[in-house]
Parts: structure tokens; C-alpha cells; sequence
């Protein structure tokens, strides 16, 4: 299975849409925040896709999306968050702390407008950076996963 990650698109909806559109065959969008009502537009426009998304710092005026998810994708276990609340500017730990709290293969960021992919003692750490520049792929096989940065 396959899924496109986003993060920190501001509003910035037609970067997503050129995204999707180079990546066939995905099965989910996830976005790690600051959405600016991003989320609404992706589900309009592709309302045969699962779209899972978190509040960020800037969404302070829409509570329709939790601060923090935990979920299953093809026996992958992701924790979601935006990261301002665990500190990712300035270190890890937090979210590091967290995602083996709740027993997750991957934790997916975002906040920093930085890309980032590292693995640290089983746990999977992922910010695809900022949708105006750049997104992620997720694609699972079997009882494991990969990951890749891609530029927009």
C-alpha cells in the first residue's frame, strides 16, 4: 500500500495536488498540519481517498482535527503529530518519548519546514518539510515499510 505525506502547506493546496498527481496509486493522504483548510480541499477533491490529518500551531481556530494520532496503516503503527507540542525545533526526545509510549514504528512530523528521515532504535522518526517544496511516500511490503523524500 501506498500513502503520500504532507505537512506545513499553509494554504498552499495546489503543491498537494501536483504531488498526487505525479504519484500513482495511493491509497491515503496523511498531513501533519497546519493545514489552513487543506484537509477539507483534499477531501473534495479526492473523496475516494482516506485523508488523516492533525492540527498545527497555526490551526488554532479549527479544532476538527486532534493534536496527535495514533493509527494503523498495513500493520505499520504511526503516531502523527505536528510537533510543537514535543519540542521538534529543539530536540527530539519528546517525540522519540512518545511514539515508544504508544509502541509506534513510525512517528511523522512536521513544524520545522525541515525534511528529515532517521531511524533511532527501531523507531522511525519522518517530516516530509514544508507541501510547498516537498512530500513524502510511504509504501508498506509485507511486515515492513519504506519511506522517501520527494520534491515537488
Amino acid at each position: 500500500m501506498k500513502a503520500i505525506i504532507f505537512s506545513d502547506s499553509h494554504g498552499n493546496f495546489n503543491s498537494m495536488a501536483k504531488a498526487i498527481q505525479k504519484e500513482p496509486n495511493i491509497d491515503i493522504i496523511i498531513h501533519a498540519g497546519d493545514i489552513n483548510r487543506d484537509i477539507s480541499d483534499l477531501e473534495i477533491a479526492y473523496p475516494h481517498l482516506i485523508v488523516a490529518g492533525v492540527r498545527g500551531n497555526n490551526d488554532f481556530f479549527d479544532d476538527s482535527f486532534p493534536q496527535d494520532r495514533f493509527f494503523t496503516f498495513d500493520n505499520v503503527k504511526i503516531f502523527l503529530t505536528h510537533g510543537h507540542l514535543y519540542g521538534v525545533k529543539y530536540s527530539p526526545a519528546k517525540l522519540i518519548a512518545k511514539g515508544r509510549e504508544l509502541g509506534a514504528d513510525l512517528c511523522i512530523f512536521g513544524h520545522t519546514h525541515v525534511c528529515l528521515s532517521e531511524t533511532t532504535g527501531g523507531l522511525t522518526l519522518f517530516n516530509p518539510g514544508s507541501a510547498s517544496r516537498h512530500y513524502g511516500i510511504l509504501e508498506t511490503r509485507g511486515a515492513g515499510f519504506s519511506l522517501s523524500l520527494k520534491e515537488i
